[in-house]
């Protein structure tokens, strides 16, 4: 086989094992600071959900943050030597589900409280994970291209 055939199926080859490769990487579960901003992000849009007392976009937000903590749980046993999945089980859980029966009731002075309850569950596994720098605060305004007021049907 002439050396031009043979350099052709060699780097065909390697292209293919790239591509294989970086398919395989994309599709990977994300590391924990991925899965952390995506709890940041969502939060925040809970907290502008639930101030617009919209419960369907609340309810939205909330199954995403359980899906996002979720696979924390299962993917992320520890991290720096902590348990951070069993401290998001913990701790974060059941504030979660707290919030989501109070939006599920349309209770919003308690969703308000629960919310800000949530928040400080984040915070306490930041410092029992040795974290305690990662301080997380309602945030002020709507930095998203969204609105967040309910929609009429």
């Amino acid at each position: 086989m002439p050396l031009k055939i043979r350099m052709f199926f060699a780097q065909s080859m390697i292209a293919s094992l790239l591509a294989f490769v970086g398919a395989a990487a994309y599709a990977a579960e994300p590391g924990l600071a991925v899965l952390m901003e995506r709890m940041q992000t969502y939060s925040h849009k809970l907290q502008l959900s639930v101030a617009a007392r919209n419960a369907p976009l609340a309810g939205f937000y909330l199954h995403e943050l359980e899906e996002t903590a979720e696979s924390i749980i299962e993917n992320i046993a520890s991290y720096d030597e902590q348990p951070v999945g069993e401290l998001t089980r913990q701790m974060f859980m059941p504030a979660l589900e707290l919030l989501e029966d109070a939006v599920d009731d349309a209770d919003w002075s308690a969703g308000d409280q629960r919310f800000t309850a949530m928040l400080e569950a984040c915070n306490g596994c930041h410092v029992a994970s040795g974290h305690g720098q990662i301080r997380i605060v309602p945030a002020s305004g709507n930095p998203f291209a969204q609105d967040f007021s309910v929609q009429p049907d």
